[in-house]
């Protein structure tokens, strides 16, 4: 019988911006034997990049992984260089203060140990650039913040397409939104770097919103998590339960429920089955600066125009099997 352990594992590089459902995919995917992690680059996006490179430092360190993390962009490409295009989308704060803490979905600082670590001193695009072009074996990238350091690699050299298999992006939405009027969060946060993937020929597998709001979870998954008895699935468990509380705290919801959306994305690239629904569509974003800045749009609006691009929309999860692939990974001993 063939050792499962001796399987070619698939090359992957995640793209993160660490707050709290971050953390659970960057934790998910070190812990999968289906994955060899070669590196993970931070960008901006949830928190500015010192915090998001920080609160992924803490991460590894509580893992114990051995994995180079690399800052990367602290920008977008060029989204804050027109005076007042954010006010144009009329956003409501997404925090509250209680008790005189102020209480976010994603706080600027995991409550992790400050990590001992420091990130690489190669930046992540030049990094990302020299080890897809040096690969004798096309790398999957997992971006799941702003895309802004994947499409900075694609700019500076298309070639370079070459050697990526695949892109699976945690962004976007069809149905539904959490940002601006019709964005979400990582796409708004950099519209013209989701358009460079969104139209690069590459593979690109989009984790959009409709997929991770279907495969919600609330305390009794937390509970199941706890249950495993590890520093992985504890964590994890945590950053659930303060999702639900942020979330209801500052009026983004009112069920006691969250979707952990970035994990979704980490553990289509170790089973695909994961995404139900998934659609190969014609597919582009609004750059336009205005309500809609950031707007994933899909040939469901273009209803005569076909599909050239390889990139496709995964609409559904499948909830419970995104739990157990969760469980037991971040179930494994520490």
């Amino acid at each position: 019988m063939k050792d499962v352990h001796m399987e070619k594992r698939r090359k992957v590089i995640l793209d993160v911006d660490t707050g709290s459902d971050d953390a659970v995919a960057i934790m998910t995917a070190l812990r999968s034997r289906e994955l060899e992690v070669l590196g993970i680059t931070t960008v901006h996006g949830n928190l500015p990049l010192a915090y998001t490179t920080d609160n992924t430092l803490r991460v590894v360190e509580l893992l114990g992984a051995d994995v180079p993390v690399y800052a990367g962009c602290p920008y977008p490409l060029v989204h804050d260089l027109l005076p007042g295009r954010r006010r144009n989308a009329d956003e409501e704060p997404k925090e509250t203060v209680v008790d005189g803490k102020v209480v976010a979905v994603h706080e600027k600082t995991l409550p992790l140990p400050p990590p001992t670590r420091r990130p690489q001193e190669e930046h992540a695009v030049s990094w990302l650039l020299r080890t897809l072009k040096a690969s004798e074996e096309p790398i999957t990238l997992i971006p799941v913040g702003a895309m802004t350091n994947i499409a900075a690699v694609l700019r500076m050299d298309p070639s370079v397409k070459e050697h990526i298999d695949e892109i699976i992006c945690m962004g976007g939405g069809v149905h539904v939104h959490n940002r601006a009027f019709r964005s979400e969060t990582n796409f708004y946060n950099d519209p013209e770097a989701a358009k460079i993937l969104v139209n690069s020929g590459v593979k690109l597998t989009i984790v959009c919103l409709d997929a991770t709001h279907s495969a919600w979870f609330g305390y009794e998954e937390a509970d199941r998590l706890r249950a495993l008895g590890t520093r992985a699935a504890d964590f994890a468990a945590d950053m659930l339960c303060h999702r639900i509380c942020a979330a209801n705290l500052t009026g983004a919801r009112r069920e006691p429920k969250s979707a952990l959306h970035d994990v979704l994305a980490v553990c289509a690239a170790i089973d695909p089955s994961v995404l139900l629904d998934v659609r190969h569509e014609t597919c582009d974003v609004d750059i336009g600066g205005g309500v809609a800045d950031g707007m994933l749009m899909t040939s469901m609006r273009w209803r005569y125009s076909e599909a050239k691009l390889p990139t496709y929309i995964a609409y559904r999860a499948d909830g419970e099997k995104l739990l157990a692939m969760m469980c037991s990974r971040l179930g494994r001993a520490d």
